[in-house]
């Protein structure tokens, strides 16, 4: 089962255990444990990220039948759009149903992910749905011809050459991080998903088995838009941290200076979660100094927002102005932390940690995609 159908059972499970979950980038922002130094380096560091990539998946629990037929109405509905964003949507929140044979193929991923492609041939983010996973059912199914599309189009950005990353080749992995440490940003096009999955869950009302759990329609869009989107987070974030992570900085200066430009890009850019790896790498690679000094104060001042974010996050259930106002931050900020930052600044609350200040831990491990987060 893929990913993004666990993430998707799990939603539905929390929903009804009566949790208001926000399962978004932020909680797997925390930076990975660090790398061991070169004289205690894994004998294999490809091999740790081909065993992450492999890691046996959870059991998803049975999905709500309520839930179950508003995602099939949802769906239905969906399909019949001529937006591409609502067909990539459809073909998202269709994932669970690839082995159901009472569902029409039409109404199926493959079918709807043909069709947004059909649509918007050059959509940024319809080609990256497509390009990293087209068919759901399996993880690494991708489909090549829309990531070369998805190269062409969008060059400049990171997260396109990231996709395409190897872990058992160590030439590729040097030539991939090059590649990468030549573009200008990072762009993992999750608050875009994020915004497109909440516009094409407005086209039903939620249902009031949902909202009857303590829900706003509004939170409820988001835990379940969040979910989904967390699902499409590149795995390849862990292969690039173990690549980068293990190097000799001695023996391999070039690549060591490849991966602090990528490092750079993560922490600028894309989902928390790319942001948190961006900063271990440098935590890595970086000798002590005015470089390393100023890392960790970003790296302090993403940790303050991040916690500041779980606080407002935790109110969007019982206010559904606030949780629109994430919304609309995500849907113009170009990527998740400016976009809590347009959040914080709209409620009055400092972007910048006091003077005193600490956060509680910057070493958990990092996962992919992340667990949801109940709310209180």
């Amino acid at each position: 089962m893929s990913r993004i159908s666990i993430l998707i059972f799990a939603a539905c499970a929390v929903a009804g255990a009566g949790f208001a979950p926000i399962a978004s980038a932020q909680d797997a922002g925390a930076s990975p444990k660090p790398a061991a130094t070169p004289a205690k380096k894994a004998a294999a560091p490809a091999a740790k990220a081909k065993a992450a990539d492999k890691a046996p998946a959870a059991a998803a629990p049975a999905e709500d039948p309520a839930f179950k037929l508003f995602r099939h109405d949802l769906i239905n509905l969906l399909a019949l759009s001529g937006d591409a964003r609502k067909q990539i949507a459809a073909a998202q929140i269709a994932a669970p149903d690839m082995g159901d044979v009472s569902r029409s193929a039409l109404k199926k991923t493959p079918a709807l992910l043909k069709r947004a492609l059909e649509l918007a041939p050059q959509d940024p983010l319809v080609l990256w749905i497509a390009a990293s996973n087209a068919c759901l059912t399996q993880p690494g199914c991708a489909d090549p011809a829309a990531l070369k599309t998805l190269q062409t189009v969008d060059a400049d950005n990171a997260a396109v050459w990231l996709l395409g990353f190897q872990g058992d080749d160590a030439d590729k992995q040097h030539a991939g991080v090059a590649r990468m440490a030549q573009a200008q940003r990072y762009d993992d096009y999750w608050g875009a998903d994020v915004v497109a999955l909440y516009r094409a869950l407005e086209v039903l009302p939620v249902p009031k088995e949902i909202i009857a759990l303590g829900f706003s329609s509004e939170s409820a869009r988001i835990n379940f838009a969040t979910s989904i989107a967390s699902a499409f987070l590149p795995v390849s974030l862990q292969r690039l941290h173990v690549f980068c992570t293990t190097l000799d900085t001695a023996k391999e200066a070039t690549a060591a200076a490849d991966c602090i430009a990528v490092a750079r890009r993560l922490e600028s850019g894309g989902a928390f979660v790319a942001q948190g790896i961006g900063f271990a790498i440098e935590e890595a690679l970086l000798a002590p100094g005015v470089d390393k000094d100023v890392m960790a104060a970003r790296r302090r001042s993403a940790a303050w927002q991040k916690e500041r974010f779980m606080e407002l996050s935790s109110r969007f259930a019982h206010e559904p102005a606030l949780a629109q106002a994430y919304i609309d931050a995500l849907e113009k900020g170009p990527d998740e932390p400016a976009a809590v930052i347009a959040l914080l600044r709209g409620q009055n609350l400092r972007t910048d940690p006091p003077a005193e200040w600490q956060p509680a831990s910057l070493t958990s491990p990092q996962t992919l995609p992340p667990s949801p987060v109940p709310q209180q």
